[in-house]
């Protein structure tokens, strides 16, 4: 008999932007039963931002949480005697600085390319992601919610629409929808939230790449197998 879990699928976005979106779901085997979706409004300021997840989280009964976006900094902007280990290739992505082992590790294996964990773009998300492990003592890889551990672990969704064979996943959500047998009306940014359950579902049955010796304790995103 196949163990269910209740998961949330989480594809952040900034406090302003409307982006933010959720996918509170139930997994048992390979089937995915959408409970709620949920989509954030735009904050005027980081900290109704930061009480809207807080309070989500606090919530729902959830088993793991899946989050599109950087848990971490690369470790040389924090720790600057760290020595990372060597790289092969050229270009950006071999700058410690820029990117984490863990992205260099997506590019180097599955051609993908994240963007810079505290670069221009995805730096406000990195900051609201870190807050948020903050407020709930993170000790990886799991948070304190009201008492109980839940561990929160960082996905990639196109690298797992990459490995479900799904081109251009976020042109044809009906697609993914189709694949996961989903009736719920789905955004991008809500199919991202999809992605990041099943991610969480295959990491909690085993079925993804364990964190490299190179990427040490600077963070890891999960591809999934």
């Amino acid at each position: 008999m196949h163990k269910s879990y209740k998961l949330l699928g989480v594809d952040l976005g900034g406090c302003m932007s409307g982006n933010a979106a959720y996918i509170y779901a139930e997994v048992h085997g390979q089937k995915i039963e959408v409970i709620e979706t949920i989509k954030e409004p735009k904050h005027k300021d980081h900290l109704s931002c930061q009480t809207f997840i807080v309070d989500l989280f606090e919530r729902l009964e959830i088993d793991a949480i899946a989050i599109d976006a950087p848990l971490s900094l690369p470790r040389p902007l924090c720790e600057p005697s760290f020595t990372p280990p060597p790289r092969e290739g050229r270009g950006e992505i071999i700058n410690p600085y820029l990117f984490r082992y863990t992205d260099y590790y997506l590019f180097k294996t599955f051609g993908l390319r994240p963007m810079p964990p505290a670069g221009d773009r995805i730096g406000r998300l990195t900051a609201r992601a870190v807050a948020l492990l903050h407020h709930f003592d993170y000790q990886a890889p799991h948070i304190m919610v009201k008492g109980r551990k839940i561990p929160i672990y960082e996905v990639y969704p196109k690298q797992i629409a990459q490995h479900l064979e799904i081109a251009d996943y976020k042109k044809r959500p009906e697609v993914v929808k189709k694949y996961f047998h989903v009736d719920a009306d789905l955004d991008e940014h809500l199919v991202d939230a999809l992605l990041c359950c099943h991610g969480a579902a295959k990491i909690l049955k085993g079925e993804t790449i364990a964190p490299v010796t190179e990427a040490g304790d600077e963070g890891w995103c999960y591809p999934i197998v």
